[in-house]
């Protein structure tokens, strides 16, 4: 038997709202909804204010409220309404919210950017100290350091192969590094303005870098030449955040504009959600887009028509650029927020299951492991840390 058809994330999106509408239209009068506990009554009175206006539906009343006149006599104890989603409640147990590691508590040091390596085995970070540093998460051990930068490092991304990763930042260049000499194998200028991020292409080729310039180039990473291969120069404002999947470069700009190029054809698909973008990522899928804006909220964008499939809120995030992901299996949306915690959503019903206290001040950055239910999370008080889905010690 053929295996069945995996549901895209838009698809599952639009079944659900279906029938979480169809549920609460036809709810019998008086039942208990199929909620837990038999929780609030809904009546066939209720009708979407899309099909109120139509004169052939026909109302049927709500049952007479009985009337009591004896004082002994006492009246049913209503159901209970709905409980809403506890940030406290018991958390799915695929969700990593228990504190793994302390790989660095250093302080005033802000990091900028966290990020594991393809396998997981590694986590690179970059921040205002001007150096990119590799650590060993299990054992806490930084493993080397690497200098080159003259400003702060803002964005950091690892090649397919593990052997190389760029990055860049406020001196409005990107180095290419070979992991294992530390040594810079490319150094690529031509942003007048500082670079806010980096990306390769799946197969490491490539290198795409986005700049506070309004431009995004693209590098050859095989090449001697240091002009960039093309220039993208459609946005009105800085760029924020860049993403490559496949020939697709997706682009979140200041302006609140999403961008989908496609570098192979040169064809562009613009979105508009009239905040500044801070953080944008594909679905694992490639189906939707994950965008952070500067409103205290992240938005999932349907990547086919721009249509927004859901919004997240309830963390803080109007002053500074925080990234956000989605968990492995696209279940969950994860994101930092100034007020030092990191919250989880699910990604249909679109509610926080849970919040971590996780760092003292403001998490910049966080990164979801690439196999495992795991992600590390870095601050601006300089601390870096790990999270997995069991207490230490179980």
């Amino acid at each position: 038997m053929p295996p069945r058809p995996t549901m895209s994330i838009a698809a599952t999106l639009a079944a659900h709202k279906k029938k979480t509408s169809i549920i609460n239209k036809y709810q019998p009068i008086g039942q208990p909804g199929p909620e837990a506990g038999g929780s609030s009554a809904r009546s066939t009175t209720h009708a979407d204010s899309s099909s109120a206006s139509s004169s052939s539906e026909q109302t049927v009343a709500p049952p007479k409220r009985p009337l009591y006149t004896s004082s002994s006599q006492t009246p049913p104890t209503p159901p209970a309404k709905k409980p809403k989603p506890s940030t406290t409640a018991t958390p799915p147990q695929s969700l990593p919210i228990h504190l793994d590691q302390v790989v660095s508590d250093a302080t005033g040091s802000q990091i900028n950017a966290c990020q594991y390596n393809t396998t997981g085995e590694y986590i690179l970070t970059g921040g205002v100290d001007r150096t990119v540093r590799l650590w060993n998460p299990d054992t806490k051990f930084c493993i080397k350091t690497y200098e080159a930068h003259g400003w702060e490092v803002l964005d950091l991304a690892v090649s397919p192969e593990n052997g190389k990763f760029a990055s860049c930042g406020g001196d409005r260049t990107v180095f290419l590094w070979d992991v294992m000499s530390g040594m810079t194998i490319r150094r690529f200028t031509g942003h007048t303005q500082r670079i806010n991020a980096v990306d390769f292409n799946e197969e490491g080729t490539v290198l795409a870098s986005g700049s506070y310039d309004t431009t995004i180039r693209l590098w050859d990473c095989r090449s001697q030449l240091r002009a960039p291969i093309q220039i993208l120069e459609e946005p009105k404002d800085s760029i924020t955040s860049i993403k490559i999947k496949g020939s697709d470069l997706l682009a979140g700009c200041v302006d609140g504009s999403i961008r989908i190029y496609d570098i192979r054809m040169g064809t562009l698909i613009t979105d508009r959600i009239f905040e500044p973008v801070t953080s944008v990522s594909f679905s694992k899928d490639g189906n939707c887009v994950l965008a952070s804006s500067l409103d205290d909220t992240l938005r999932l964008m349907d990547r086919a028509n721009g249509t927004m499939l859901n919004a997240y809120k309830g963390h803080t995030n109007n002053k500074y650029k925080i990234r956000s992901c989605l968990s492995n299996s696209d279940a969950y949306v994860l994101s930092g927020s100034e007020d030092g915690s990191i919250y989880i959503w699910d990604l249909l019903e679109g509610e926080v299951v849970y919040k971590v206290a996780a760092h003292s001040k403001i998490v910049s950055a966080i990164d979801y492991h690439p196999k495992q239910d795991r992600m590390c999370s870095a601050s601006v008080d300089g601390s870096i840390k790990t999270w997995s889905t069991r207490p230490v010690g179980t």
